[in-house]
């Protein structure tokens, strides 16, 4: 035997090693493959790949139930070696040998499987082994070398990560499908609903003309003429749907797009996707609630009122927007008396006037440039007894005649449609109270709106 050819010499060491880094090389370019794939198509690529790279005599992986989605469970057999089993029996082959705690498992393990003793590697897929686990499995009485463990490792998590990516990519569809056709269905039913107060309208000024003609009902009361004004305003509830359900959409997308981003940069805290998850689940349900408030509107159910903190609801208002605030590098201050009394009042209605009156001043604010952009948001007492709540910004101002700003369909947006303050107005009328604007010195705008205090409330 030449002295290149002995088994541990340098040159065959230095072959292992650009073996071991061309696997590591392979192993990591995996996810470029799997880039938009389904589990199943991940765990295929991993099997053959590990298959090919380590020689294995069999590998085997199971996937739990995830986000509603089956388990999967698939073995793969060397090429030179018959299958021993399906993949269930498989499995409960290494169940019995393993146990049911990961924690629990040995690092190596010496197994009889048929007619062969062989030694088998498990591995936990994802942080807590909450996606599955890898077995791979070789006779080879050396099995696992160092490399191999290594390159197991790695391939472990680089599958982790893929099938964390392509479960996500699912539920997101799923998140999206499921609004799609909440937000169709709430549709669908509001022009049904609009349809029918159009052809209510439509019959009492039928009706309206035809006492006319006859002449034998001239004196119609000014209040049924109001209630026909009613009616046509309620029609024109549907072109403010869209500028009402897109704020949480919005919020909806954002939340999608941050942990999109979290997955790409591998920041994979459970907690961190926790809270992002369950404000795309909130903002949805905001958009639900929002629709079912138009609907009631039109049916004639009243709104919800009960006693509530005017802080709180600014509070939770200023988290809704924290994102936008965030992004448009906007300052807050809060200036929130303490000890307030409550107000009688509908929680969504008064979320969507001050959501509102918020991004309108951050809107204002987004010009802004030569000096710092503050959001200002006070609460008090008023000189009459009512609560009072301010917000403030420093933008551009008004350069218009001020309570224009409340005519329907009056914006200085380009894609604005007007409704926004209108409504905030007229929610604001329905709750005893009054909104206002009022220039802010020395630049910028005040939008202001006073509720009066519930009876029994602490002064």
């Amino acid at each position: 035997m030449k002295m290149d050819e002995r088994p541990g010499n340098p040159t065959e060491q230095i072959k292992h090693l650009q073996r071991c880094v061309n696997d590591l090389v392979s192993v990591l370019a995996l996810p470029a493959m799997w880039s938009g794939g389904e589990p199943s198509q991940i765990v295929h690529t991993l099997l053959d790949a590990l298959l090919r790279m380590l020689q294995l005599d069999l590998v085997y992986v199971r996937l739990k139930e995830t986000s509603g989605q089956a388990p999967i469970e698939i073995v793969r057999f060397d090429q030179s070696r018959k299958q021993l089993a399906p993949a269930h029996e498989i499995g409960e082959i290494f169940k019995q040998q393993l146990g049911t705690a990961p924690q629990q498992w040995p690092q190596l393990m010496r197994i009889p499987l048929g007619d062969r003793n062989i030694s088998i590697v498990p591995l936990g897929l994802g942080l807590q082994n909450e996606i599955g686990f890898i077995v791979a499995g070789s006779e080879r009485a050396d099995f696992p070398q160092q490399t191999e463990r290594l390159i197991l490792s790695v391939a472990a998590n680089q599958a982790s990560i893929g099938l964390q990516e392509a479960w996500f990519r699912w539920e997101q569809k799923r998140i999206a499908s499921e609004l799609d056709q909440r937000v169709a269905q709430r549709t669908s039913e509001l022009a049904a609903a609009n349809e029918k107060l159009r052809k209510e309208i439509a019959d009492r000024k039928q009706a309206e003309d035809q006492l006319r003609a006859s002449e034998r009902n001239l004196q119609m009361t000014q209040a049924e003429l109001a209630r026909i004004s009613r009616l046509t305003t309620m029609g024109e509830l549907a072109a403010s749907i869209a500028h009402e359900v897109n704020q949480p959409l919005t919020a909806v997308i954002n939340n999608g797009s941050a942990c999109l981003r979290l997955l790409a940069n591998r920041k994979l805290e459970p907690e961190v996707l926790g809270r992002t998850l369950e404000g795309i689940v909130a903002d949805g349900n905001r958009a639900s609630a929002v629709l079912a408030r138009i609907r009631a509107f039109i049916k004639k159910v009243p709104a919800e009122k009960n006693p509530l903190d005017i802080n709180d609801v600014i509070q939770e208002v200023l988290v809704l927007a924290g994102r936008e605030l965030y992004e448009n590098q906007v300052l807050v201050g809060r200036q929130l008396t303490t000890n307030l009394p409550l107000v009688l009042a509908d929680r969504v209605q008064l979320q969507q006037v001050l959501l509102n009156l918020i991004m309108n001043g951050i809107e204002a604010l987004i010009a802004v440039t030569n000096r710092p952009r503050l959001l200002w948001v006070q609460s008090r007492i008023d000189e009459s007894g009512d609560v009072l709540v301010a917000v403030s910004d420093s933008g551009t101002g008004f350069n218009f005649e001020v309570d224009h700003v409340f005519t329907p369909f009056f914006t200085t947006k380009a894609k604005g449609m007007g409704m926004g303050l209108s409504i905030s107005r007229s929610l604001v009328e329905s709750h005893g109270g009054r909104l206002w604007a009022t220039p802010n010195s020395p630049h910028g705008a005040v939008f202001s709106f006073a509720l009066p205090a519930t009876e029994g409330s602490p002064s």
